[in-house]
């Protein structure tokens, strides 16, 4: 038995209802696609329908029947989600007529540029009728992606060109197969499901990117629900994997089938994102009507159809407009995914509009930064880095992680990490420690900022080598902090800081005056005089005789040299005083235990300073504090 090779494409029938669409699905694959009594007994499609034909060696073609009539549009854009070609059936005994018109319409505003003619019914019809009616056609697609498509007349009722049909549309698929983004994480947009006992629930559709397997999780948007995938099957037979192309149908335990109705999305759980602000462009066709601002439409969007509301952004007089549109419940679009607008009532189609990205709150013409970023998205939709960069400027510019911008991209974050190093190592984003990534602009400007607030703290404080982390982070704010926190040693160091224990880093660039230098040896005497009984600050200024903005930056300058130690706020002691508390403090703990009262008296001090002593000891490693007793840890633990 010859192997099955599904072919990544299925091809959509569209054109006027009563033109034949579903007897010649039936004559090419054996199997009629309408699925429910009611379709049957009147003959007319009212949903969609599926089929396959598999060919003599293997290649399977998967179909999906539309429905014809003008009320079922929203139907049959539901179908041509995931169609990679299209059969147009144009019956020849009533030639190209409005559902006709408008079924090419909907084909050429979503983006379905590939495909060929069949003329139905040419039992019916004489050989000028035949030519007439092609005459249409060829009309019709005159100017569009379709001219030059393959017109092939064609009867399900005694089989004439039909074999010629299955050759030609061979050929389109094969031709129309194209390997998918290898960016885009898995996606099916779910065109029906129903329960089966003992199984679940059961959703199908046509994938629109991405892998899937058996064993793999799943959320369902907009319900934002979770269920691991049971089983796959591929056009009807089961599967390893359903990709791209195919139409799939998925176990999914865990999801109820209310969670999966027509318009819900499957997406992987990293690219898993909705909302209902939808930022958009819009082309409208040539007579479409005119639309008012707060106005009411009718998105159709993969397989869902919903109602909303459209707030323009720009001129109305523009080829493009920029809009917003707000819908009845969040849906799950990918950036450059085509929708169908359409007036509600009466029905018309408006245009295609092309989903830019979600917005946080309507915009309006005023918001012109907004709406730049608007035009500057528009003109990237088919440029992946342009797209990634834009991510990365978005907002503040502040770093993001790769699974941050995968969900705004659609994309899977392994996908979005590699394009983020190639682009790093091209200079135009630069990565920030393992994991963020800055746009280069973005970064420019920050790495100027940080700087900035380094030189403005030398500047303020002549005598500091190194600068309270604390205070850094407050001056150079969440997202500057957000950039230096996640540095490297190395690249921290190329902006002049370099990181050290405790509360303070080092500024590497800095450095004290000579006068500083000087004045601070003779500060150090003060400190000196005073041992482990510190003074009053305001006394070191008077004692040394110098002006007090001279002391304070010789203070910074020994705290951060080392020259001084400051156990608690508003205690500053020399260093060497310090060191030798620290001796007395080993001595007396190797030599059986601590002795408070004997440390105060050798030191001339009291309870008062010792305690925060013995606390900076604990601190810096030298002891632990284990409920009321000390115990000696690294003896040579540095003090500063």
């Amino acid at each position: 038995m010859t192997e099955v090779h599904p072919v990544p494409v299925v091809i959509g029938t569209a054109g006027h209802i009563d033109h034949g669409k579903s007897a010649l699905v039936e004559a090419l694959c054996g199997t009629h696609p309408d699925r429910w009594q009611e379709e049957i007994d009147r003959g007319i499609t009212i949903d969609l329908g599926y089929a396959q034909y598999a060919y003599p060696d293997g290649l399977e073609l998967g179909f999906v029947d539309v429905p014809g009539h003008e009320k079922l549009v929203r139907k049959m854009v539901a179908g041509a989600t995931g169609m990679g070609a299209a059969l147009l059936v144009v019956a020849c005994d009533d030639g190209v007529m409005l559902q006709t018109r408008e079924h090419f319409e909907v084909l050429t505003l979503l983006g379905v540029d590939r495909g060929m003619i069949a003329l139905t019914k040419s039992d019916l019809a004489d050989e000028d009728t035949l030519m007439l009616v092609e005459e249409e056609v060829l009309e019709l697609i005159a100017g569009s992606a379709w001219e030059g498509a393959k017109i092939l007349p064609v009867s399900s009722h005694n089989g004439d060109g039909i074999e010629d049909l299955r050759v030609a549309l061979r050929e389109l698929a094969l031709d129309a197969k194209e390997v998918a983004d290898p960016r885009l994480a898995f996606r099916l947009p779910i065109q029906r499901s129903f329960g089966m006992d003992g199984a679940g629930t059961i959703a199908t559709g046509v994938c629109a990117s991405g892998k899937i397997e058996a064993g793999q999780d799943l959320v369902v948007l907009p319900a934002e629900k979770r269920s691991r995938v049971r089983r796959v099957q591929v056009h009807g037979r089961e599967a390893e994997v359903g990709e791209a192309g195919l139409r799939t149908a998925l176990n999914l335990p865990d999801l109820d089938k209310a969670d999966c109705e027509r318009g819900s999305v499957l997406v992987a759980p990293e690219a898993a994102r909705c909302g209902d602000l939808l930022r958009m462009s819009v082309q409208r066709l040539p007579d479409a009507p005119k639309l008012k601002h707060d106005s009411e439409v009718q998105l159709l969007a993969g397989t869902a159809a919903l109602e909303a509301k459209i707030y323009f952004a720009s001129d109305q007089e523009t080829e493009e407009l920029f809009v917003d549109i707000v819908c009845e419940h969040p849906i799950a679009l990918v950036p450059g995914q085509r929708c169908l607008l359409r007036r509600p009532s009466p029905a018309k189609n408006i245009g295609v509009a092309r989903f830019l990205g979600y917005g946080k709150f309507r915009l309006r013409k005023k918001d012109t930064e907004e709406r730049a970023y608007c035009i500057k998205v528009r003109a990237a939709l088919d440029d992946p880095e342009a797209m990634l960069v834009l991510q990365l400027e978005r907002g503040d510019g502040a770093p993001k992680k790769a699974s941050e911008l995968a969900p705004e991209l659609g994309w899977t974050v392994a996908a979005t990490t590699e394009l983020l190093d190639e682009l790093a190592d091209a200079k135009k984003v630069q990565k920030v420690g393992t994991a963020l990534y800055v746009a280069a602009g973005s970064a420019q400007a920050m790495m100027g900022e940080i700087q900035g607030v380094i030189e403005n703290f030398r500047g303020k404080n002549p005598g500091r080598l190194m600068i309270p982390i604390q205070r850094f982070r407050d001056r150079v704010g969440k997202k500057g902090w957000k950039v230096v926190e996640k540095m490297p040693d190395a690249q921290l160091e190329s902006i002049g800081l370099q990181r050290r224990r405790g509360e303070q880093w080092v500024m590497t660039e800095a450095r004290a005056s000579e006068e500083v230098i000087a004045a601070s040896v003779k500060i150090r005497e003060v400190l000196k005089s005073g041992g482990l009984v510190p003074m009053d600050w305001k006394d070191v200024v008077a004692q040394s005789g110098m002006a007090a903005d001279l002391v304070a930056a010789c203070r910074g300058y020994l705290l951060d040299s080392g020259q001084a130690v400051q156990p608690s706020q508003g205690l500053i002691f020399d260093f060497d005083s310090v060191e030798a508390f620290r001796a007395a403090v080993v001595a007396q703990l190797q030599g059986g235990g601590m002795d408070i009262p004997a440390l105060r008296d050798q030191f001339g001090t009291t309870r008062k300073y010792v305690m925060p002593l013995l606390e900076y000891l604990d601190d810096c490693g030298v002891t632990e504090r284990v409920g009321p007793n000390r115990l000696l840890q690294n003896p040579e633990a540095s003090l500063v």
